[in-house]
């Protein structure tokens, strides 16, 4: 007789597996195969044992990577032991264990998931006792990364141990057979978080419902502040233009896009444009902001949800409570609002709210009332944003949905780096274990209030994953707060503090994600200090393990009065033309709306260079240009805006009708430096209508891809077959990326760009954890 030979197998999976329902998917699918034993979530691995006929718990091995949960993610099956039993010793059942603290941590909480369609279906069904109710969640959605305390996920370590399970979620959390079977951040009205409604000072009122009341306020025109999963938004009706308005003067937010959530995609394609690839982003887990092209056709305000633009940033709702207020049900006599402003909860410049005291005093004055929970936000994670760039997604903002998944370095030299970022759109990474840690958006460290979220983001982050910096990362910056908060650090734990160079950073950032050791790469921003003391942004580095050599840049101009100059296209404008010998006349001024004696003061400024220095910046370019042909406002009051705008108008021009303008490459101390006299003399002397100015700003774009082409090239052997990559807030621009990527490839080159970690600054940390494991 044939005896079937019985093992006990115990394997270590490592990735993003807890959180995800991995346990409860297990449970169901190893009862499914006829086997028992148990699974259990340790520190940051999960443990699996398995007890059953030899050939059929090895089949069951080899196909676990097919029938993982949509947002787990294995990296790793490692054997601990494979034992020989009897028949009769294996266990009776499977099991989920406890959770074990024992181990090293490794990553493995994933990122905050959107509402599912179940959910989703219960919240809107009269039958279900999640019936409109906002804090619904199961194995598949639902808070993460902002509710979770420690390590292994598990309720009791999560903001969700302040609500006792009731009996009915109790039944749910127990039966292997329940979509929420193990769902740790299950709740319902009878034993979850509840909504409550404040006035505009933060005092409690007492009404019958605050999510009607919230809908009724909306529909009145009111600004309501509502808490959200990682934070506090400021809500209104997208359709009202007087409440638009109204947010804008309050925030003091005069043209920066707002971002709107659509009731559905029904809505939405009424108003933009979505193509396949966009419809799955704003539908998946990770349901970021998508910025989408609008229709001619739509009704919505473009001109003050997103003045001079053609496009407009769009999410789906991402939590019950989104979708709650948006729809009309039975009860509510208020309609359905097919757009909602959906903004950050914070003033300029400051993070976003995440506790209802923060949001009662800093939002006191911009929101006419509250809608908020008692449910803790540990940490704060606001909105992602993205674009599909050439059908690939590409992250302009990592946050909610993505972080703080980990990204795969092999690299495991340097031990736990902690980098610190830059000083705009900042993020940190801790890199550790062949894998890299970036945390959410930060942001712009221009407040004390920014420093402090900066701070709580480096007391905790390592703590978080049970780790201790080895080293720190800083720009080479001396005066970024985040170089400054990283050398206090450092100083406090006694351990070295390495500089790296802004550009050399981004190019290892873009490498990193596609694991290319060695390229060239073109990295252009708007600035960062270079290892001369010059301000760099127009840069052609070669990038190779151990090093980088610096190949190209763009010619310098005279950046006056500083980083006020930033604010003021004009000036930088009127820097270019003296430094070519050529006036700024009346008409000059009067286009520039420059006043006679503020002139007069530039020119002073000019000639001695008071408080002024050299910028090689492509950033500053794309800015003089925007303001030469009137495009740009006088003052900027948003990064990038000038760029941003030039690129709308060269978008919309059909014409393309004005050839590319002349540039010429220069040798100077053995670097390529490309000299853009030609472009700005032509705009001087042709000082270009307002009807040209859609055909001068596209010949523009394309001259600026030539330059950036024509480095590539110069490089000559340098660069040989090597792929090139690309980098910095100016590969934002979707229409300068195009020509440059398409021309680069007709040369023959590889090129390789951002995907899911930002061309912005928001990459830098990561660029930076590369470089000091030295493998680059």
């Amino acid at each position: 007789m044939l005896t079937i030979s019985y093992i006990r197998l115990t394997v270590e999976l490592r990735g993003i597996l807890q959180g995800v329902g991995f346990r409860p998917a297990m449970a169901r699918i190893v009862k499914q195969a006829g086997l028992t034993g148990w699974v259990r979530n340790q520190s940051g691995t999960v443990r699996l044992v398995l007890d059953g006929p030899c050939e059929t718990v090895e089949e069951f091995i080899g196909s676990i990577a097919g029938k993982l949960p949509p947002r787990a993610r294995l990296e790793e099956i490692s054997t601990v032991s494979k034992l020989v039993i009897e028949k009769h010793e294996a266990a009776p059942v499977f099991e989920i264990l406890r959770s074990s603290s024992t181990g090293s941590t490794r990553v493995s909480i994933p990122a905050d998931l959107a509402m599912c369609e179940d959910c989703r279906s219960d919240v809107f069904n009269r039958s279900s006792r999640y019936y409109r109710y906002p804090f619904t969640t199961c194995t598949n959605c639902g808070p993460r990364y902002t509710v979770v305390e420690a390590m292994p996920y598990d309720r009791e370590r999560t903001a969700l141990k302040e609500f006792p399970l009731c009996s009915e979620c109790r039944a749910e959390y127990t039966d292997a057979s329940n979509r929420r079977y193990h769902a740790e951040s299950i709740a319902c009205p009878v034993c979850g978080p509840q909504l409550f409604w404040a006035d505009g000072e933060g005092n409690i009122r007492q009404v019958e419902d605050p999510l009607l009341e919230a809908r009724r306020k909306l529909a009145q025109g009111s600004i309501v502040a509502v808490r959200g999963l990682g934070g506090y938004l400021l809500v209104t009706d997208a359709a009202n233009r007087v409440a638009i308005e109204r947010l804008r003067q309050r925030k003091k937010r005069p043209a920066k896009p707002f971002a709107v959530m659509a009731r559905n995609l029904e809505v939405l394609r009424k108003h933009c444009v979505v193509s396949t690839a966009e419809r799955e982003l704003l539908s998946s887990p990770s349901a970021p902001i998508v910025v989408l092209d609008t229709l001619k056709s739509s009704t919505l305000p473009l001109d003050i949800l997103a003045p001079k633009l053609r496009n407009l940033g769009v999410m789906l709702p991402t939590t019950p409570l989104h979708a709650l207020l948006a729809e009309q049900l039975d009860e509510d006599p208020v309609e359905s609002f097919d757009f909602l402003v959906m903004t950050s909860g914070n003033r300029g410049g400051e993070p976003v709210c995440i506790s209802n005291a923060e949001a009662f005093d800093r939002l006191s004055g911009i929101a006419d009332f509250f809608l908020g929970h008692n449910r803790t936000i540990n940490l704060r994670n606001d909105d992602s944003l993205a674009v599909v760039d050439r059908e690939e997604v590409q992250l302009w903002r990592r946050a909610r949905g993505y972080a703080p998944d980990s990204i795969v370095t092999d690299r495991n030299s340097g031990g736990t780096v902690l980098a610190m970022g830059a000083e705009l759109k900042n993020t940190v990474c801790l890199a550790f274990d062949g894998q890299a840690v970036l945390s959410p958006h930060i942001g712009n460290l221009e407040t004390p209030e920014a420093l402090d979220g900066l701070e709580q983001v480096v007391n905790s982050f390592p703590g978080y994953f049970s780790r201790i910096p080895e080293v720190i990362a800083v720009d080479l910056h001396p005066d970024m707060h985040s170089t400054r908060v990283g050398r206090t650090l450092g100083k406090k734990l006694g351990i070295p503090v390495v500089e790296v160079q802004h550009h050399h950073a981004h190019a290892l950032s873009v490498m990193c994600e596609h694991g290319i050791e060695e390229a060239i790469a073109v990295v252009f921003d708007g600035t960062g200090l270079g290892t001369d003391g010059a301000i760099w942004g127009g840069e052609l580095l070669h990038v190779y393990p151990g090093g980088w050599k610096r190949l190209g840049t763009l010619s310098p101009s005279l950046l006056l009065g500083g980083d006020t100059a930033v604010k003021r296209p004009a000036k930088q404008l009127a820097a270019r033309f003296w430094q070519l010998g050529l006036p700024v006349d009346r008409r000059w001024r009067s286009r520039l709306g420059v006043s006679e004696y503020e002139l007069s003061l530039w020119r002073a400024q000019f000639e001695k260079k008071l408080n002024s220095f050299d910028t090689h910046a492509a950033g500053r370019v794309f800015d003089a240009f925007s303001a030469g042909l009137s495009i740009s406002p006088s003052e900027v009051s948003y990064e990038g805006q000038a760029a941003i705008w030039l690129e709308s108008v060269a978008a919309a021009d059909s014409t393309q009708r004005h050839p590319d303008f002349d540039i010429e490459i220069k040798i100077v101390d053995g670097l390529s430096v490309v000299d853009l006299s030609a472009v700005f003399a032509a705009l001087h002397g042709a000082f270009p209508s307002a009807d040209q100015a859609g055909s001068w700003a596209m010949a523009f774009h394309r001259t600026m891809a030539k330059a950036a082409v024509a480095m590539v090239d110069n490089a000559g052997s340098e660069s040989g077959t090597l792929p090139v990559v690309l980098s910095g807030g100016v590969m934002m621009n979707r229409l300068f990326v195009s020509i440059l990527v398409e021309r680069l490839r007709r040369n023959g080159k590889a090129v390789f760009t951002h995907r899911l970690v930002p061309p912005n600054d928001g990459g830098i940390s990561l660029g930076q954890v590369c470089a000091i494991q030295g493998d680059y």
